[in-house]
């Protein structure tokens, strides 16, 4: 039986802070976090430049689509307009070990 491929996402996004917009939320609480994100399996976030680069491994890419929905991509739009990106890639089991 193949075992689904795991799926990676790669955000990229200025720094926002909690008082700074009408959600009262910051660039952080925008990402993925462990034992809230149902499928994610890492997260890795590192702050250069003033920005915010996360990367996270999904056990499937239904799970990281399910965490980026419309709504999702709503609130970063309102957050961050354009100066934010994400990327979703397929990766094998082997190398997210």
């Amino acid at each position: 039986m193949e075992t689904p491929m795991k799926h990676l996402t790669v955000v990229e996004c200025p720094i926002v802070f909690p008082g700074e917009n009408e959600f009262g939320a910051s660039s952080v609480d925008m990402l993925p976090r462990l034992g809230i994100a149902g499928g994610l399996e890492s997260r890795h976030i590192r702050v250069l430049d003033e920005r915010v680069i996360a990367v996270c491994i999904w056990r499937s890419s239904f799970c990281a689509k399910l965490f980026f929905d419309a709504a999702w991509h709503e609130r970063a739009t309102t957050l961050w307009g354009e100066a934010y990106q994400i990327r979703f890639e397929a990766i094998e089991n082997a190398s997210a070990a």
